[in-house]
């Protein structure tokens, strides 16, 4: 009887427990606090929405100015944080994530000077964790601040402290916050990857010079392991999450100088797939436990003229991944391809090049045209769902999702999409 008039009482909060157990999967809170969001792969998992109709669009909630730079807005929290430059300034912001209201700035003199004409501003992407916003410059500043106020905490040189080097459009790699450090692909002749405290700024650790690039390093958790894996410029380095102590390295790299790996090694359970243009091609590799216990990284293929990203990284869905093959310049295609093996299932031609972020089964790209397409995560065939112009011509910055709106950026605006609002 007891069981019966509790299980009736059960069942007038069952409705409410039920929504209680749901949100979690499906709504839309997670932060985009870092390059790549959230699981470091630009995905947001077990999440969807209505597209619009024919003749409907994403309505635009608000829009602001920016200054220069290909750095991309973070979402936290209420929040939306961006790091432009303004004539001999660069510029950390903190504005409100539903009216665009700039609530602070921080603001520091440049110097730095693009040799080939290119924006003089930030390319890195700022990370954020326990009310610290970490930010690196292209001269190789990197600052510390906190979230409340915009206020410094800690500042270090990479250019004087490590030698470095400027490379061909100053530096790009984007921090990666694990707990209580911040990792950062240095390069130069002193040091290759570089750790440092997320609290105080000092030196943890730091590997062996592994020549800079423009990827940047992500964590990776399997077998009992937790590493930090980076497409260094001479290859695919794994190293201890906590020591800096070095775990594999394989060299995976162009036979021109003039270029750069820039697309982010992308982590799918215990595999990881890496992917560059010059000549570089792609790559997969499988952690496997060897006879003794222990366990390393082994290719499992390597093949060019299938996936070669210049700039964005892939993303990926039931075994398939969806990216940009070939360079910006010459006309990339949008392809997908099987993962264990890099069989090419679709191309299309028609989009120019562009970042993308999968949410559920649709993935939207923003184009360097300044276009939101979203298409299905088909495998079969290039389904495109919807198109919409939003920003203007030549931008190459991701780009965050969270809360239901869209936030991007071109050279010269930030914008707002609501994707639960249809106009």
């Amino acid at each position: 009887m007891k069981i019966l008039t509790s299980y009736s009482r059960l069942k007038n909060y069952l409705p409410h427990l039920l929504i209680f157990f749901w949100l979690p999967s499906t709504s839309w809170s997670k932060n985009w606090a870092n390059w790549l969001g959230p699981n470091h792969n630009g995905s947001l998992e077990e999440l969807s929405l209505n597209i619009p109709g024919e003749g409907k669009n994403f309505s635009t909630r608000w829009k602001i100015s920016v200054g220069s730079g290909w750095s991309s807005p973070l979402i936290d929290n209420g929040a939306v944080y961006f790091h432009d430059r303004v004539a001999e300034n660069e510029l950390i912001h903190r504005v409100d994530l539903l009216t665009g209201k700039e609530q602070w700035r921080h603001s520091y003199l440049s110097g730095y000077r693009d040799d080939f004409g290119m924006a003089n501003g930030p390319r890195s992407t700022p990370a954020l964790s326990q009310g610290i916003l970490v930010t690196h410059g292209p001269q190789g500043l990197v600052h510390a601040l906190d979230i409340e106020n915009g206020k410094s905490i800690w500042i270090r040189d990479l250019k004087k402290d490590f030698s470095s080097s400027k490379g061909f459009f100053g530096r790009c790699s984007s921090p990666l916050i694990v707990e209580e450090q911040v990792i950062f692909d240095v390069g130069g002749p002193r040091a290759g990857l570089v750790s440092f405290s997320l609290r105080t700024g000092k030196t943890k650790w730091s590997t062996k010079a592994y020549g800079n690039d423009y990827a940047s390093p992500v964590p990776f958790h399997a077998n009992g392991q937790s590493l930090c894996l980076s497409f260094m410029r001479e290859g695919f380095l794994s190293v201890d999450l906590v020591s800096g102590d070095e775990q594999f390295f394989e060299s995976f790299r162009s036979p021109i100088d003039a270029s750069v790996n820039a697309a982010s090694p992308l982590v799918l359970g215990n595999q990881v797939f890496l992917t560059s243009c010059y000549e570089v091609g792609a790559g997969l590799w499988e952690y496997q436990t060897k006879s003794k216990g222990s366990s390393t990284f082994k290719k499992l293929w390597r093949k060019k003229e299938i996936l070669d990203c210049h700039y964005s990284t892939p993303v990926a869905h039931g075994g398939y991944l969806f990216g940009f093959h070939g360079r910006q310049e010459r006309g990339p295609v949008l392809r997908c391809i099987r993962l264990k093996d890099g069989l090419v299932k679709w191309e299309e031609a028609s989009l120019g090049s562009g970042n993308l972020i999968k949410v559920g089964e649709q993935i939207f790209t923003l184009t360097d045209r300044g276009e939101l397409i979203v298409f299905s995560a088909d495998s079969n065939k290039c389904n495109i769902l919807h198109r919409q112009q939003i920003l203007g011509t030549g931008g190459r910055s991701h780009f965050a999702i969270s809360d239901g709106l869209l936030i991007a950026r071109d050279q010269r605006r930030l914008i707002c999409l609501d994707l639960k609002v249809f106009e």
